[in-house]
């Protein structure tokens, strides 16, 4: 499983977690007074967790078999976040786009999984030790 939250082209925070639990979790972190374009990227290590993997699969099994199209959208509003999850099962992987400023009913009903998943990942991976850190500023990365 992977899942991506980006705002404004940047991203905010991404995690890729296997079958049992067990992962990264990266995060952006804002500097004040930096230039769009100007952020650190830092990469946490989450362990595995067949608990969390069990939790995971049950949220995600409540996603709909079709997911809301962003195009579709009636009530849309602009400039919150968006971004991809893709589901793996063997050979077979699957990538749904979103975008949380649609807030018609069907779209917000899929929006509440989705951010009840990356809650409860984003609580692993805060709690979990850094790997490494880098500084992305204008197409380039540093350590």
């Amino acid at each position: 499983m992977a899942f991506e939250v980006k705002s404004w082209g940047e991203p905010v925070t991404r995690w890729r977690l296997t079958g049992l639990g067990g992962g990264s979790w990266t995060e952006t972190r804002k500097e004040r007074f930096k230039p769009l374009g100007t952020y650190p990227l830092v990469w946490h290590e989450i362990a595995d967790d067949p608990h969390r993997a069990a939790s995971l699969a049950a949220i995600l099994a409540r996603l709909p078999d079709e997911a809301p199209d962003p195009a579709n959208c009636v009530n849309r509003m602009s400039d919150l976040p968006y971004g991809t999850i893709r589901l793996t099962r063997g050979a077979t992987t699957i990538e749904i786009a979103w975008n949380s400023g649609c807030m018609d009913e069907s779209h917000q009903a899929f929006m509440a999984v989705l951010k009840e998943a990356d809650a409860l990942v984003a609580a692993a991976g805060r709690a979990a030790p850094v790997l490494r850190e880098e500084r992305f500023a204008g197409g380039q990365t540093s350590n």
